[in-house]
């Protein structure tokens, strides 16, 4: 089974599953992953099965995609995965084994080692998937790569 932790700006936690070949991920309330943030395009991205793996695929969003911290056009997922959408952050899970939504919600995958985190705080969970958030601000500014919206 696939999904996909989804955290937002404001801290709030999802898990999405992923059915079917492809799942769209965008400010679209019409997308399987919505998320209603300015800094996510309407039709951000999208992540299909190609029948051996999941790729995610940028769908020209104007703040662009991100896979663990470097901007993509497309790239093969890996379990662990953090994708950047924006102001938001998802990490991708893979696996065979079928997990509650509460237990899914525990774990974050850091290179292929699953961490229980129910000890963190609201905030420590919102800073570790944002690690590295800042820093991508400042690269975009410092380039001029895409206009930013906060």
């Amino acid at each position: 089974m696939s999904r996909l932790i989804v955290l937002t700006p404001h801290g709030s936690v999802r898990q999405v599953n992923i059915k079917g070949p492809i799942t769209t991920i965008g400010r679209d309330p019409t997308c399987g992953v919505h998320i209603d943030s300015l800094g996510v395009s309407r039709h951000h991205a999208a992540i299909r099965w190609t029948g051996d793996r999941f790729v995610v695929r940028d769908m020209a969003s104007r703040n662009g995609t991100y896979v663990n911290k470097a901007r993509v056009v497309e790239r093969a997922l890996r379990n662990g995965d953090a994708i950047g959408v924006g102001d938001c952050q998802l990490r991708f899970l893979f696996t065979s084994n079928t997990l509650t939504s509460e237990d899914a919600l525990r774990l974050v995958t850091v290179a292929d080692e699953l961490i229980n985190i129910e000890a963190r705080e609201r905030s420590d969970w919102a800073a570790f998937f944002r690690q590295g958030s800042v820093a991508r601000h400042a690269e975009l500014r410092r380039h001029g790569a895409g206009e930013w919206r906060s």
